[in-house]
């Protein structure tokens, strides 16, 4: 899988459609308004949006904001294109998202959920995540970001 940043007018149709497949599982009966999206998205750093592709498809996007408070990380969006669900790909979003934030050197990492989002619910609980705070129907969920493993200079391939 491929990694890269947001290329907002060749990737917004198609995270656009898995935007409103997400609105109907956490936010069923509400209106979605696409302006909405679509502003967020222009107004987002280039840098805080990936997009995972493969064979030239997006099968994911993680919107991570490096910057939610000062020692945290807040992943904004994590969605999983319908036809790539229960492939371990969520699972992966998340490992990506914590070693970016460790990278940044946040110490912890923040994600607001749907309880009635299952599958959601049951990949941040099984990431580590706990509720922090209960919001009526949502949760908003955190855990610690382990630091990065130095890497011996051995291993570097460093002449000796």
């Amino acid at each position: 899988m491929y990694r890269r940043g947001l290329e907002l007018e060749s990737d917004y149709p198609a995270l656009l459609e898995m935007e409103r497949q997400s609105w109907r599982i956490n936010f069923p009966g509400e209106y979605f308004v696409e302006r909405a999206f679509r502003r967020e998205l222009e107004f987002a750093s280039e840098h805080d949006i990936h997009i995972y592709e493969e064979d030239g498809d997006i099968v994911a996007w993680l919107w991570l904001d490096l910057y939610a408070g000062r020692d945290r990380a807040h992943i904004r969006h994590l969605q999983v294109a319908e036809p790539y669900w229960g492939q371990g790909i969520g699972r992966f979003l998340v490992n990506q998202a914590l070693l970016m934030a460790a990278e940044a050197h946040r110490e912890q990492l923040t994600l607001n959920v749907t309880k009635s989002n299952l599958r959601a619910m049951r990949l941040y609980s099984r990431s580590g995540f706990v509720v922090l705070r209960d919001m009526g129907e949502r949760q908003h969920m955190g855990r610690w970001v382990p630091p990065l493993e130095p890497v011996p200079d051995s291993s570097l391939g460093a002449p000796r």
